[in-house]
This record gives C-alpha cells, sequence and structure tokens, in this order.
C-alpha cells in the first residue's frame, strides 16, 4: 500500500451520487465493501462524515470518493493532504 497526495475538489456539493447509493459514502462503502471507520486524510483521527470528492495532486481532474471529516472537506482546493491511493473509489 501507499499513500498519495490529495486535494479536494470544490464545486461538488449539488453532485448527486448514482442511483441506487443513498450518498457519496454509502457509494464508497459498497464499491469497497466495508464500512468506513475514520476519516481516511492520513494526519486526521476524525469520523468519516462524507464521501468526499478528491482529486489526486498534479494528475489532472478525475474525481475520487474518500470517506473524510467535515473540517477536511472543507479545506481549500489547493490544499494538499495523504491518504492511501487504494481508498480512492473512482466516480465514473
Amino acid at each position: 500500500m501507499s499513500f498519495i497526495d490529495v486535494k479536494n475538489k470544490n464545486g461538488t456539493a449539488d453532485k448527486n451520487p448514482p442511483a441506487g447509493y443513498k450518498s457519496w459514502l454509502d457509494f464508497w462503502e459498497s464499491k469497497k465493501g466495508k464500512k468506513a471507520t475514520t476519516c481516511e486524510v492520513l494526519t486526521c483521527s476524525g469520523g468519516p462524515d462524507v464521501g468526499g470528492h478528491v482529486i489526486k495532486s498534479g494528475e489532472g481532474s478525475k474525481e475520487y470518493i474518500l470517506p473524510i471529516c467535515y473540517s477536511c472537506n472543507n479545506k481549500p482546493d489547493d490544499s494538499v493532504f495523504k491518504a492511501w491511493e487504494n481508498d480512492l473509489e473512482s466516480v465514473k
């Protein structure tokens, strides 16, 4: 497992999860086959409040969902943080 630099993808508050999912966090849990238990930002110990939209730093605009707390979800879009790469779930 390796960690990667990610940033919040701002402007996604109005995006709805795909049909059949209650929330983006539900989407992540269903795709990963496990329950989110903590904020996936490596330096945070908060709870997984939302499925936040993130992008890989320096890799363009492909969006991923990551379980994160409200505080981490509200970081500015130029704030880089670390997460485990295998915890990212692609938004297709």
